[in-house]
């Protein structure tokens, strides 16, 4: 027996092997094939997972300019009633705005489906710029996280310190305009004007609005220079 195996492989050495460099060759070239498609589909999915994050970023940044302009457009209207250069030329339709703007908070709801997907799959992995991925989680594990902070403080401040001021000391009445959220509220602004208390609350307001302008400032260049490295400024 194995005087034949090595007649064998002294007679046929050389097509034995030559098939074992073909067998040797066919399974590389499948593992190399295998690698490509694989390398293909992270590829694709690293794509897919940056475009996504492209969309809803663009998306936040388009709320949180609107979410700024209304803060702005707040903090005008209640230093013009604290102003008493301005003061006089408001009429009960200002005031009622004045006071929609008192008694009214921002609440931005960022995307984060994306940004999920990434976390429940272990897509991160398939990111290969690190240094873009690290802006990308810093942008949803501490600039959102900030702004949604800011969001609560302006409105526990709000709800806890704003309204049952106004209930406890405005004067009383009732309000039927669909709407109209503070429709009737100059009353209230011209029966409180004269309070101390009421002008120090008016200026914490202001106070709390402009941490969160500046708060959603720095979200907003956050967003624009994470674009910027998606190569998707417009």
């Amino acid at each position: 027996m194995f005087h034949s195996l090595r007649s064998t492989l002294r007679r046929d050495w050389t097509l034995l092997v030559f098939e074992l460099i073909i067998v040797v060759l066919g399974i590389s070239i499948s593992f190399a094939l295998q690698d490509w498609r694989q390398g293909r589909h992270d590829i694709a999915e690293e794509q897919r997972f940056l475009d996504g994050f492209a969309v809803e970023i663009r998306q936040d940044r388009e709320v949180l300019e609107l979410h700024i302009k209304n803060i702005e457009d707040s903090l005008a209207s209640i230093r013009s009633a604290l102003d008493p250069t301005t003061r006089p030329g408001l009429d009960d339709a200002a005031l009622d705005r004045v006071m929609d703007k008192v008694l009214g908070y921002n609440n931005f709801s960022p995307s984060v489906a994306t940004y999920f997907e990434l976390r429940q799959t272990g897509g991160s992995k398939l990111i290969r710029d690190k240094a873009q991925l690290g802006r990308i989680i810093a942008l949803y594990e501490r600039f959102y996280p900030q702004a949604t902070e800011w969001d609560e403080i302006n409105r526990n401040y709000i709800l806890q310190t704003m309204f049952p001021f106004v209930d406890e000391h405005g004067p009383a009445f009732e309000s039927h305009v669909e709407g109209a959220f503070a429709h009737g509220y100059h009353a209230v602004f011209e029966a409180l004007e004269g309070n101390p208390q009421f002008r120090n609350k008016l200026r914490s307001n202001i106070m709390f609005k402009e941490g969160q302008r500046m708060v959603y400032d720095s979200l907003i260049r956050a967003t624009d220079h994470l674009l910027v490295g998606l190569g998707r400024t417009e």
